[in-house]
């Protein structure tokens, strides 16, 4: 992969919401102008009229999964956690779920048997063969419905740097987006946790477009860009754009509509799929995008300010540029914005 240094900066412990604002749409919202090159505090409920008239807007619609499940080894009683991170699919309604798991610690988890989460739930390593997570397979000695069981034990899969990255019952509400319908996430496209429905209403009512497309966000939101000094491919992620959305946005296009991606999980499905035939709006996609890449679909970008050193940063600068990006971070350290899943959110324009 290509030696490129992520941009990264510092980022203090108190800077990290914990909890979002109440309601959501009251959260700041840094305008950045790519042609002028100037940045304005403004807030969410402001964005119908910060808007270029008639645009063309594209959500998320994935729901979160409570992914994050603990348990204990068998025999030795050893606590451990997992993180469901990919679904393994088979053929057939009746075969047990499979899940490609992270999980802590992860040395004792590859050498254990079974993993105990309840009388009715345990977990079977069937493959310890990739170097940072393990394949297992659900199962219930019970006989009581595992995909219930996952769902009742399970908690809500928030990021380690949110209070320890233990789920409460609030965060059953605040990490689910107002549009999720499709389950299948361990992460929550957080840029569109900022919108309610009353802020949707009055985007609509200025004459703007809204489509929806479903991408599961996987563990390329958390998982390190770099890896012995070269710049590492995020892992792949499910997509679903339907052709009737492809349709709309190829219209949009033609009509010089700007299209607003709501979100990088956005951006990296539509440039997956626009432009790029029907085999590529279904299945997964493995697009890593970086500085010098040529935006085929996406004019704006609504996103939350990111982790230093992430592969959601490489893709904000691939459209702001090095200069104008640090312009931005800094302003916001300065300005008291919130970072991270839980904070503020920027528009690029």
């Amino acid at each position: 992969m290509t030696l490129v240094e992520p941009y990264t900066y510092e980022l203090a412990d108190e800077r990290i919401a914990q909890r979002p604002v109440y309601p959501p749409d009251s959260a700041k919202l840094l305008v950045i102008d790519r042609e002028t090159k100037t940045l304005r505090d403004h807030t969410f409920r402001e964005l119908p009229e910060l808007l270029q008239q008639n645009s063309h807007l594209v959500f998320n619609d994935t729901r979160v999964i409570p992914a994050r499940l603990f348990g204990v080894l068998e025999p030795s009683g050893a606590q451990v956690e997992l993180l469901l991170a990919k679904q393994v699919l088979s053929p057939g309604v009746r075969v047990l779920p499979t899940w490609e798991c992270l999980g802590r610690p992860m040395k004792r988890i590859r050498k254990a048997q079974n993993i105990r989460f309840s009388a009715g739930l345990i977990a079977t390593v069937v493959d310890d063969s990739n170097c940072d997570r393990v394949t297992v397979q659900f199962s219930s000695p019970d006989g009581v419905d595992v995909h219930k069981e996952l769902t009742r034990l399970g908690s809500m899969p928030i990021p380690p740097y949110i209070r320890g990255g233990k789920g409460d019952e609030q965060d059953l509400t605040d990490y689910q987006t107002i549009f999720a319908q499709t389950p299948g996430s361990v992460a929550a496209p957080t840029a569109s946790l900022h919108f309610t429905p009353q802020l949707v209403t009055d985007i609509r009512a200025r004459g703007n477009l809204v489509s929806f497309i479903t991408l599961h966000v996987g563990t390329a939101s958390f998982q390190p860009v770099v890896v012995d000094g070269v710049l590492k491919s995020p892992a792949t992620e499910s997509l679903h754009v339907a052709e009737s959305t492809l349709t709309e946005l190829t219209k949009s296009k033609d009509n010089g509509t700007p299209v607003v991606g709501v979100g990088t999980t956005v951006v990296r499905a539509l440039e997956s799929s626009y432009g790029s035939g029907a085999a590529a709006s279904q299945g997964e996609t493995a697009l890593f995008i970086t500085p010098g890449y040529n935006f085929r679909c996406i004019d704006h970008l609504i996103t939350n300010f990111h982790q230093p050193g992430t592969t959601h940063l490489l893709l904000v600068e691939a459209l702001l540029g090095r200069d104008l990006l640090h312009a931005a971070y800094s302003h916001a350290l300065k300005s008291g914005y919130r970072f991270l899943s839980y904070g503020d959110g920027m528009l690029i324009k």
